[in-house]
């Protein structure tokens, strides 16, 4: 299983209050690659699915990222859905069909 060394970090551009932060773990259901991400709590997932899909060098219109058995949705946050740290957000690639 491959672990990234690296975290990134997002935080709110419009909110000057110090803010909750949130320590998100990504994995890769294909590769089992894990994917660790630090985040504004009010922060929308979309930049961080945005930021996977760069690092990964992945199509985010060909993912689909799941929490707790849902499909996350890109203006939701991790304050809306209770996420605390070192969750786990699970990434499948959406398959066409023939």
């Amino acid at each position: 299983m491959m672990r990234s060394s690296s975290a990134t970090s997002f935080a709110s551009k419009r909110c000057r209050a110090p803010q909750e932060t949130i320590i998100l773990k990504i994995t890769n259901l294909e590769d089992g690659a894990i994917d660790i991400y630090k985040m504004g709590a009010h922060v929308h997932l979309k930049k961080l699915m945005l930021a996977y899909c760069q690092r990964r060098n992945l199509d985010y219109r060909t993912l689909r990222f799941i929490y707790n058995g849902s499909f996350l949705k890109p203006r939701q946050t991790p304050a809306q859905l209770l996420m605390q740290n070192d969750d786990t957000i699970v990434t499948l690639m959406e398959r066409g069909t023939a």
